[in-house]
């Protein structure tokens, strides 16, 4: 059985630390996260629309030590976490990407939840 573990809501996924991309796809599905990226920001949905048709260009959320995703809110909560992108999705707590996000924002590493607790 593997280990399993529950985030804690530190933000370090989506502060920057990671660079988190998203899709044509991700866009239809959720239009709000064009203006995470500055250079989709001034752009019309239907400009988007055709600059992300051919598969070869992405939105970026956060950027790597430069920008956290303009969707995380003050108690480090993703606003649109029903529709978020599917690298968001992708993104669980307590896996590589998250421990390495913490480690990289000084943080403790992300402990297992014990069965006993649920």
């Amino acid at each position: 059985m593997s280990e399993r573990f529950e985030c804690d809501h530190c933000g370090a996924c989506c502060k920057g630390t990671l660079l988190v991309e998203a899709d044509g796809l991700d866009f239809e599905r959720e239009p709000k996260i064009k203006n995470c990226d500055p250079y989709y920001r001034d752009k019309s949905l239907d400009e988007t629309r055709k600059l992300l048709a051919d598969g070869m260009r992405v939105i970026l959320l956060a950027a790597g030590g430069i920008r956290p995703c303009s969707l995380l809110d003050c108690e480090n909560r993703c606003t649109i976490y029903p529709t978020r992108p599917n690298s968001c999705v992708g993104m669980q707590a307590g896996d590589e990407q998250c421990q390495s996000a913490r480690q990289s924002m000084g943080l403790p590493q992300l402990e297992p939840v014990s069965d006993a607790s649920h």
